[in-house]
């Protein structure tokens, strides 16, 4: 047997073991009907507001489409310059830098600032790219539970601790839809000398008056270290800034290899999250419509006993434990013309598979109220 044949066969050994569990995934079209899955919150790709600004982008665009090469080379375009100035006005900070997505940004940032002569404390729900950055950091690591503050200032104080300290947490958590206590989070981190790393990826577009996040929302922008603002949720696109002070974005540029070694993106699409970001910031009555609606939800499932955690936000969970319980829910959903995802381990811990519901500001009252009947008939009968 060649080692090519070996390397097949212990692919396919792993794919056995993952169907076994039921645990195997494939990928799928997205289905007609009623959409409580994608990360379309504002709805700028349901309402065809965003192939309106796609145009609009095209029809001004008069440049190069590629970019050619890295922005250090001959890729960098004014375009660039611009939706990074205008972004970092946007989330009230000095400066920002665009990377490719959210992992490229929390890989790379986090590999170039925490080595392993560091100590983070992260908290233990963080996404996967947040986590995966810490580990190839090297660095000496401890997660605090979930949103636990307490928890996260006793082991800051009992810890041994090297080099700098890091605190690691998002804005809104994506299986979650909860958020932490900023203002006292920031405040320890002063408190015990650390530096503050904040993804705010499902925040962008949806939380404060401009949809700049959760930080900007509080006026605590200039007290985080790092913000990464991942543009694949609520703005529809693809991307990531990464926001601080300006002597963090030359750092980067310098130092941060996901940037350096990276084509850059088509310039003109540098153009086009300019053009998305002046419409988000634009569009309070769908941010408020859209809290509507969360509220609406958690107060229907509240009155059925259906678990949503400690959600505050427009992802609600609708945990149910079992893997086969999610996945015989969201297919009854999907009969229905339902789109609603099961979420298993391991995006979610193990005995906390749920229906994860996310809503956009396009749904109507009468869509979570459809939503509803449909849940409220997959309970057991006597619990209706």
């Amino acid at each position: 047997m060649t080692a090519l044949d070996e390397f097949h066969q212990d692919l396919r050994r792993g794919l056995d073991r993952l169907e076994e569990k039921g645990r195997l995934r494939s990928l799928r079209v997205a289905q007609k009907g009623l959409d409580f899955a994608s990360n379309d919150y504002l709805s700028l790709n349901s309402s065809g507001r965003l192939l309106s600004l796609m145009q609009k982008a095209a029809t001004d665009w008069d440049g190069v489409v590629g970019s050619t090469g890295s922005r250090l080379l001959r890729g960098h375009h004014e375009s660039f310059e611009i939706a990074e100035e205008e972004f970092a006005t946007f989330c009230g900070t000095e400066s920002s830098l665009l990377f490719h997505s959210g992992y490229a940004a929390n890989v790379g940032v986090i590999q170039q600032f925490i080595s392993s002569e560091d100590t983070v404390f992260c908290d233990r729900l963080c996404h996967a790219t947040i986590l995966d950055g810490i580990r190839m950091s090297g660095a000496r690591r401890f997660y605090f539970h979930h949103n636990d503050l307490d928890h996260l200032r006793d082991i800051m104080r009992k810890r041994e601790r090297k080099g700098r300290s890091w605190i690691i947490t998002e804005s809104i958590f994506s299986m979650d839809g909860d958020s932490p206590d900023l203002h006292s989070l920031v405040d320890l981190a002063e408190e015990e000398d650390a530096l503050l790393y904040l993804d705010e990826a499902h925040a962008l577009g949806v939380v404060g008056s401009t949809g700049a996040g959760l930080a900007h929302s509080l006026g605590l922008s200039r007290r985080v270290a790092v913000l990464v603002f991942p543009c694949g949720k609520g703005p529809g696109l693809m991307g990531a800034f990464v926001c601080g002070s300006k002597m963090l974005r030359e750092s980067m540029i310098n130092s941060c290899r996901s940037f350096i070694f990276s084509t850059a993106q088509p310039p003109c699409l540098a153009h086009l999250l300019s053009l998305v970001f002046r419409e988000i910031s634009g569009m309070n009555v769908e941010r408020k419509h859209l809290s509507f609606l969360s509220r609406q939800l958690r107060e229907g499932l509240h009155s059925m006993n259906l678990d949503f955690g400690k959600s505050t936000s427009h992802i609600v969970p609708v945990i149910l434990g079992s893997e086969e319980d999610a996945m015989r829910w969201m297919n009854s959903l999907a009969l229905c013309g339902i789109d609603a995802r099961a979420i298993r381990p391991p995006s979610v811990p193990e005995g906390s598979s749920r229906i994860r519901v996310n809503l956009h500001a396009g749904h109507r009252v009468s869509d979570v109220e459809c939503l509803l009947k449909e849940l409220y008939s997959l309970l057991p009968v006597g619990v209706r």
